[in-house]
């Protein structure tokens, strides 16, 4: 007859331009075997349907399992205490560190986690460099920025884009080599 798949399911044809797939469970003929028959146009939108859904199957399998790897992590990393913040430049926070400079569209200057807080370990990979979706461009930022963002992925609510000159939502940007959203 056919190919077995998995020890109990019989695929083949039947000598006339069709293709059978015989399985226990599905309802016996006359002989006791049950089957399915299809065309040949039907089997492969089939095994083409089948590939898909096998492909999508392993994505949500990779995704749960990255979800759960990651939950594992954060648990053995101490929580984040938000309030141990400074500025990138050093200085004491400031009420106007969000001004723009007209020359380059970034910040009079940024917020991160301290070093000493930063130094408690990342839930996330550091990365450095992001792409910005609408434009295409990747920014690579500093290293105190790109560990806040491993310490804490969800400190932010935007970013610089060195193209743009502009500050955007996240959602607007990956990791660069990733589908990975910044900040999540």
């Amino acid at each position: 007859m056919g190919e077995y798949a998995g020890g109990f399911l019989e695929v083949g044809s039947t000598g006339d331009g069709q293709v059978v797939i015989n399985h226990p469970d599905l309802k016996p003929d006359e002989n006791g075997v049950g089957h399915i028959i299809f065309s040949v146009d039907e089997a492969r939108n089939l095994a083409h349907l089948l590939n898909m859904k096998a492909n999508q199957a392993l994505s949500e399998l990779q995704t749960m399992k990255e979800k759960q790897r990651r939950e594992q992590q954060e648990k053995s990393v101490p929580r984040v205490d938000k309030s141990k913040r400074c500025m990138l430049s050093g200085n004491p926070e400031t009420t106007d560190h969000k001004e723009i400079n007209p020359s380059t569209g970034m910040q009079k200057d940024y917020v991160v986690l301290c070093p000493e807080e930063r130094s408690k370990g990342f839930v996330r990979p550091v990365r450095r460099t992001y792409r910005h979706l609408p434009c295409n461009t990747t920014t690579t930022m500093g290293i105190a920025l790109a560990e806040t963002y491993a310490r804490d992925p969800y400190f932010y609510s935007g970013t610089f884009c060195c193209s743009c000159r502009a500050h955007f939502p996240l959602d607007e940007f990956v990791w660069e080599g990733t589908d990975e959203k910044v900040g999540t």
